[in-house]
């Protein structure tokens, strides 16, 4: 009986192992060496701040542009389109509505 016992734990063991051994090598190694200097990357980061290239946005939502510093509008503008915006409809929006609809 000891016997028996011990052989079906050492086939249960061995059988662990071999399902174990096909995920060994996953995810697969990644080469990440880097072709470009931390100087250069510092650079591209700099010389796409100045041309406002940088966007920000979250998954499945529009890229917003950074706003630039010294704006078109003054506040006094974007107060009177935010008044009309509200007069319109188009501030009334729930969270499921992307983009705001017309309330």
């Amino acid at each position: 009986m000891k016997t028996l016992v011990s052989a079906l734990i050492l086939s249960a063991s061995f059988i662990g192992a071999a399902a174990q051994a096909g995920e060994l090598d996953y995810p697969p190694e990644l080469n990440t060496a880097s072709t470009v200097t931390r100087a250069q990357v510092q650079q591209e980061l700099a010389a796409a701040r100045a041309n406002g290239e940088l966007v920000s946005g979250e998954e499945g939502y529009a890229a917003t542009a950074f706003a630039s510093v010294g704006a078109d509008k003054t506040r006094a503008q974007v107060k009177q389109e935010l008044a009309a915006a509200r007069a319109q409809g188009l501030t009334d929006s729930g969270e499921l509505d992307y983009p705001p609809v017309q309330g």
